[in-house]
């Protein structure tokens, strides 16, 4: 059931549109999120910063949204949001707390599950363990239309674990070379390993000084598009850019979400377009079983060699 409010108002802002039940993603309607990675083949890129704002943004539009930090090494989702949570990941997977209770609410409408610095990689608890958190995950998650996972960067099992239960996967990349090889790196292993079919594409922080930021993006994404056309026979959807905007630093040295005080900047404005792509981009995917029987099918698969190298 939507809420009226979504956060808490703050002073001189406008309460987010309600959205009509015929609005809603298909998979909403009949209880299910529609449930969504952030990912990168290296770090450094942006993904974080994507995943809150992203968050913010789709919440904006009146969407109950859960953001999910699976960032276990090098968590600071609830740093971008500027608050101190009481519960987070690591009491969960250590101490044995319920997933519920480590759900925080943020100003922004979004609520958050917090991961912790330092704490074990998922790979090393059993796997009775990962399988309680994701059933635990699927019940809580009922409750939203999106569940958004921030996931670690590169291509670890922590990685391919988050990615694997998406139905659907953002890849966040820049320009260079190197963040467009390790890309395809992740992209190559989730296709083949995993038979993930549901990709997009984000190039994010482009700078251009000589021609327009548009085609610098462009040009980087057809680049990987087409590998992975011609070598692994899957399509990636282009979702668009994210322009290098000094307004993001500023509002991360600052531990509040670009959208809160930097609405219009440039690379705000696209973040909000981004979030109409994703959200007029849905698709009915086919259901799979369920986020905890999927994932059982993911840890039956745990051991199976990783394919690093591009061809």
């Amino acid at each position: 059931m939507k809420r009226d409010k979504i956060g808490a108002k703050r002073k001189g802002e406008e309460k987010p549109a309600r959205v009509s039940a015929s609005m809603k993603p298909l998979s909403s309607l009949r209880g299910i999120p529609r449930v969504m990675s952030i990912t990168s083949g290296k770090g450094g890129v942006g993904k974080t910063n994507t995943a809150v704002n992203l968050s913010i943004a789709l919440a904006n539009q009146g969407y109950r949204v859960l953001l999910m930090d699976c960032d276990l090494g090098l968590a600071n989702v609830d740093v971008m949001f500027g608050i101190e949570p009481r519960t987070t990941l690591e009491q969960v997977v250590v101490g044995g707390i319920p997933l519920a209770e480590a759900i925080s609410e943020t100003p922004h409408g979004v609520s958050i599950i917090p991961a912790a610095s330092g704490i074990e990689s998922l790979a090393l608890l059993s796997t009775h363990q990962r399988l309680r958190m994701c059933a635990e995950l699927e019940s809580v998650a009922r409750g939203y239309d999106y569940l958004l996972i921030d996931t670690q960067a590169g291509i670890g099992p922590d990685v391919m674990y988050f990615n694997a239960v998406s139905s659907e996967v953002l890849v966040v990349v820049t320009p260079e070379p190197t963040s467009i090889a390790d890309a395809y790196a992740l992209i190559k292993i989730l296709v083949c390993h995993y038979g993930e079919t549901k990709l997009s594409l984000l190039v994010n922080n482009v700078s251009a000084f000589d021609e327009e930021p548009e085609r610098v993006a462009y040009r980087a994404a057809s680049r990987l598009i087409h590998s992975c056309e011609r070598f692994l026979r899957t399509s990636v959807s282009y979702c668009g850019y994210i322009p290098h905007d000094p307004a993001v630093s500023e509002a991360i040295s600052r531990h509040r979400p670009l959208l809160e005080i930097f609405p219009s900047s440039k690379a705000g404005l696209a973040l909000r377009k981004l979030a109409k792509y994703v959200d007029e981009a849905y698709e009915e995917p086919q259901v799979r079983g369920g986020l905890q029987l999927f994932f059982q099918d993911i840890l039956s698969r745990q051991d199976s060699p990783f394919k690093q190298s591009a061809p």
